[in-house]
């Protein structure tokens, strides 16, 4: 089963004010975008699929075979239109399915995207593997290749968050605890906010998130 990773890293940065690049900034010593990044390619996905108009935050190392930059000049209009992008290119690989990662969320754990892969093909009927958090769907999310149409006709900011009130699209989520799990990088202050957890909270995190 070829499960892709389709890693959504297009956005403008709106909301870290101007000449910022959020994915540029340093976190443990690297750029940010590159955090879920490691974690996606340590997984048992079969590839990755990193959506975005401006590589430089991404490591030389981390571009590897299995790794394709795909610019996307529609993702202005909103988060949707990078996934469609995405899923088109999977489509052309042949993907049994795709785990969509937001490259703002650092802390996301290696052993989150094998769970939603190993339930999938557990329960193969399903549209959707989510994980959930406080009772809300959040990234990652594995969608099923029958999902694909659908999800070619998503538009706005909203991604992929439409398809899971289609009353005809059942699907399995997981339930995880930890907040910092699902944390955002958005704002200069979500940055700060970041940063300061770390001191705090993880000052020997590197090896944490795996």
């Amino acid at each position: 089963m070829k499960i892709i990773g389709v890693y959504l890293a297009a956005g403008n940065s709106r909301r870290m004010g101007p000449g910022i690049h959020k994915l540029s900034l340093p976190f443990h010593h690297e750029p940010l975008g590159n955090a879920a990044l490691q974690t996606a390619l340590s997984s048992n996905l079969a590839g990755m699929i990193i959506v975005t108009n401006d590589a430089s935050w991404a490591l030389q190392s981390l571009r590897q075979k299995n790794v394709h930059i795909l610019p996307c000049v529609d993702s202005i209009q909103g988060q949707s239109y990078s996934l469609r992008c995405g899923v088109k290119k999977a489509m052309d690989m042949k993907a049994d399915g795709i785990v969509v990662l937001l490259a703002d969320q650092p802390f996301i754990k290696t052993a989150i995207i094998n769970e939603l892969i190993d339930c999938y093909k557990q329960h193969k009927t399903v549209y959707y593997v989510a994980a959930k958090h406080r009772g809300i769907v959040r990234p990652p999310v594995l969608f099923a290749k029958k999902t694909f149409p659908i999800l070619q006709t998503l538009e706005g900011d909203q991604g992929a968050r439409a398809i899971f009130q289609k009353s005809c699209v059942k699907g399995i989520t997981i339930s995880y605890e930890e907040p910092a799990l699902f944390y955002d990088v958005d704002s200069w202050s979500d940055y700060k906010e970041l940063l300061q957890y770390l001191m705090v909270y993880e000052p020997n995190s590197s090896q944490r998130y795996k």
